[in-house]
């Protein structure tokens, strides 16, 4: 709990510290400018975030809740309904990405961005054949 107070912080000062950056010593470069504005946004409205997140949950977490919570999570039926929503995600996933790259080379969308999609195919291909013997596994 204390480290990511402490990764929050940090988060918040380099938000901060980009944000100031873009102002004041970027202003001639477009670019480098707003990358700086955009990360350091990033990093502060997230940082910030979760420190608001944090102060209500130790304000508002008690010993029954956090017991109630650990049983829900251990439930045999909660995981069986998380399993099959994260099956069913990748089942509708796959051939809606298929489908993207399909047409993002035949209408003529720039190479990068097809061979990103094809990476993502890959990648999603990877993560069911890793899921699938790790589990195979343990269980």
């Amino acid at each position: 709990m204390k480290k990511e107070i402490l990764y929050s912080v940090i988060g918040l000062v380099i938000g901060v510290v980009l944000i100031l950056l873009a102002v004041f010593v970027f202003t001639g470069s477009t670019s480098l400018n707003g990358a700086c504005f955009g990360i350091g946004a990033a990093l502060l409205a997230l940082s910030g975030g979760n420190l608001i997140g944090k102060s209500v949950i130790t304000r508002v977490e008690t010993p029954e809740n956090t017991r109630m919570q650990s049983i829900e999570l251990h439930d045999e039926r909660n995981i069986r309904i998380r399993e099959r929503a994260g099956w069913n995600t990748m089942r509708i996933f796959t051939p809606v990405l298929c489908f993207l790259t399909l047409a993002s080379a035949f209408i003529g969308v720039e190479l990068y961005i097809t061979l990103v999609l094809c990476g993502l195919i890959l990648l999603q291909a990877a993560l069911v054949i890793g899921s699938q013997v790790y589990y195979e596994k343990r269980i």
